[in-house]
């Protein structure tokens, strides 16, 4: 009797250690259970995914019979067949591009693997170096015998959905799932049995239920430094402390929401990373999410198309776009402030008005005496009208006129008020409004600018290693890809972050860095924001949290960050990084900016006053005249002057040769002429001979000095 309960209990504790003796030596799969076709029917039906891919292998010796019952069943119970035999080579690379066909379009495919267990390991290790891994793709193996090793174990990532079925006992099926615990990796979790009929449906539970309560998981983040997402202090232990940071905090609420923890570590390459290169290899921290070496990655990622094809993104976290930022435009000569209030284009009219009103007024006063033919001094008339015209011009008084007639003096009424209240007045005020308010260069705001700064005046343009502006320039056409050609001619293309373009922008006033406004944005107001110039909205990008292709998690996360974005908690949680801002920084002038966002922008980027106040646009920027800012009016006094006495001094040799001209021939004797020069010069020696023999005489009749 003892030998019948021993094998009764081992029967009811552990059925799992019963199996045909020939199945366990054998290397090939000869056989199916009983009940198997109907059970995968019923796994089958009970999977979202009506269609099946059934693989046999090398190991696999099955009855075409079995196989073509199999494939009969299921064909009855509309789910879609396809039967592939991957013993051949070219077999399992048509099944991988299967795979990879459905990777692109995101179809759901199942797949039930028959084979021999060290051939499902195998299979395993090649699915997983092939990254044939996404959250649409299942993949069931069915273990025909024994517990699953632990090579098959090791071999699985978290991405890969993964069933193994086991046949304990006759007509009976254990469904075995590595995703049915969100803390467990590398471990396979009993979810589900047939005994004739599924114990429930569906068969798999659903990853939002499982991934609900991460249970305490802890999470390795990598982080890099980029105000205002993470504000990271590197230690000389190479341990890293960080401080706060949008992301930071955004981070925390997901991690409370879910109940995970999570530790932050400095990766390998300080840089987030850009694309797969043409090596295949992935620079940044996104590689090493591409890699499956990190889980998930957050701080201002940028959602492209080449790190589409390796990682994956949640539901964005910001909506942004891309800009640069150059130093602020320099304060023009304030000299030639006095020719600013009118454009080049205007001062050639004002010229010509000043030129044509003299003769105007000459052809109205001496149009009548033409007609008449009487005789008048016609030249000195149009040297009167020319000199009159001019004082009005200049707003000098005048009693003077060149004619008392009533249509010289209509005449001169108009010419006055055009003058004054035209001309003048506005040249008044522009000139008063340019000395209040300093005129300054005009703005690089636009790419075609840059572009044009860059081949003129000697401009660099730097981005961020292994970002999404690199991968702009780099692939883009058009101006973008002037810009980068022009780029290789630059000593340094590439920084390691986008405060050290900010920083590097202080430092050289010929620099600017391309990468996303809002990050631009905060640097300028941490730095001093009157240092700096904001172009326009180039692009638009969304940042978003990056995860490993497949990642069973994504949805969840998703949830919870639209649910924070719907009810504009990270655009509070963004707003309150300005307000942590030091003091002083919150006081400095906005940012110029190419486009006028400040009323978007209000409780952000906001001066304010010693006092506390909001200050007015119109009250920034204002500063007292000052003589430096009249230096152009005294250099215009100086050259006026200089004219003044050039005039003088042609004026008097004029006068010269004309008095020598007015001289009778007799006068102009060449021979008169040296005998009053050797005069002159007779009488200068003398005056010097009387001069010396004075002195003379003065130095021996002087009194002794060294007697007392």
């Amino acid at each position: 009797m003892k030998p019948f309960f021993l094998m009764l209990f081992l029967l009811l504790t552990d059925a799992d250690c019963f199996f045909d003796i020939k199945e366990i030596i054998s290397d090939k799969m000869t056989k199916l259970p009983k009940d198997f076709n109907v059970a995968i029917k019923d796994i089958a039906e009970s999977l979202p995914s009506k269609e099946m891919t059934v693989v046999r292998g090398n190991s696999t010796n099955i009855r075409s019979q079995d196989v073509f019952e199999l494939l009969r069943l299921l064909c009855q119970h509309n789910i879609q067949v396809v039967n592939l035999d991957i013993a051949a080579m070219e077999n399992k690379e048509m099944y991988y591009g299967y795979l990879k066909k459905a990777l692109d379009v995101s179809d759901e495919r199942t797949n039930l693997i028959l084979c021999e267990p060290y051939e499902c390991e195998n299979l395993l290790l090649e699915l997983r170096e092939n990254n044939l891994i996404h959250r649409t793709i299942l993949y069931i193996f069915f273990w025909p015998y024994g517990s699953v090793s632990d090579r098959f174990l090791n071999s699985m990532v978290e991405a890969m959905r993964v069933a193994v079925i086991t046949n304990p006992r006759e007509s009976v099926f254990r469904i075995y799932y590595n995703q049915a615990t969100p803390n467990r990796l590398n471990h396979l979790s009993l979810v589900n049995w047939w005994a004739f009929r599924l114990y429930k449906s569906p068969l798999l539970p659903s990853a939002d239920k499982v991934y609900k309560n991460f249970r305490g998981r802890v999470f390795d983040v990598p982080v890099l430094h980029a105000p205002p997402w993470h504000f990271v202090k590197y230690n000389n232990d190479s341990s890293i402390n960080v401080t706060g940071g949008r992301d930071d905090k955004l981070l925390k609420l997901i991690a409370n929401k879910l109940n995970f923890r999570y530790r932050y570590y400095d990766p390998p390459d300080r840089s987030q990373g850009s694309g797969i290169i043409g090596n295949g290899t992935f620079k940044g921290t996104l590689g090493l999410i591409w890699k499956r070496q990190a889980d998930f990655f957050l701080g201002d990622v940028t959602m492209t198309w080449e790190r589409l094809q390796a990682v994956e993104f949640s539901f964005l976290t910001l909506a942004d776009s891309g800009a640069f930022l150059t130093h602020a435009p320099a304060k023009l000569s304030e000299t030639l402030a006095i020719i600013r209030p009118f454009r080049w284009e205007v001062w050639p009219l004002v010229c010509a008005t000043l030129f044509i009103t003299g003769p105007a007024l000459w052809i109205v006063i001496a149009a009548p005496s033409l007609w008449q033919r009487k005789k008048r001094d016609q030249m000195g008339l149009l040297n009167n009208c020319c000199w009159f015209t001019v004082t009005l011009f200049l707003r000098q008084s005048s009693t003077k006129e060149p004619s008392s007639n009533h249509k010289a003096r209509l005449v001169t009424v108009l010419i006055s008020l055009g003058a004054t209240y035209v001309i003048g007045d506005m040249y008044s005020a522009n000139l008063t409004s340019l000395l209040a308010r300093p005129a300054k260069e005009p703005p690089i705001g636009t790419l075609p600018a840059l572009e044009e700064a860059m081949r003129e005046h000697g401009y660099e343009l730097v981005v961020e290693s292994h970002s999404s502006s690199l991968s702009i320039l780099e692939n883009g056409t058009g101006v973008y890809g002037r810009l980068a050609k022009l780029m290789k001619r630059q000593r340094v293309q590439r920084v390691h972050n986008v405060e050290a373009g900010v920083r590097l922008v202080l430092n050289r006033r010929r620099v600017a860095v391309l990468g996303g406004r809002e990050t631009l944005y905060y640097d300028t107001e941490r730095f001093g924001s009157h240092n700096f110039h904001l172009s326009e909205k180039l692009y638009t990008r969304y940042s978003a949290i990056a995860f490993q292709i497949g990642s069973p998690y994504l949805e969840t996360i998703n949830n919870v960050v639209m649910t924070l974005f719907e009810a504009g908690i990270l655009g509070k949680m963004t707003t309150d990084e300005y307000k942590n801002l030091p003091e002083q920084s919150r006081r400095s002038e906005p940012v110029t900016e190419s486009e006028n966002l400040s009323t978007e922008k209000t409780g952000e980027t906001a001066a304010v006053t010693q006092g506390g106040a909001i200050q007015n646009e119109t009250s920034k920027g204002l500063e007292p005249v000052s003589l430096t800012m009249l230096r152009g009016a005294f250099c215009l006094l100086g050259i006026g002057h200089l004219l003044a006495g050039v005039t003088l001094l042609i004026e008097i040799q004029l006068y010269r040769r004309a008095r020598k001209r007015a001289l009778p021939p007799q006068t102009r004797n060449p021979t008169n002429t040296f005998m009053a020069k050797a005069k002159k010069c007779i009488l200068r020696g003398w005056r010097r001979i009387k001069a010396a023999a004075i002195l003379a005489i003065d130095r021996a009749l002087a009194p002794d000095r060294g007697i007392d």
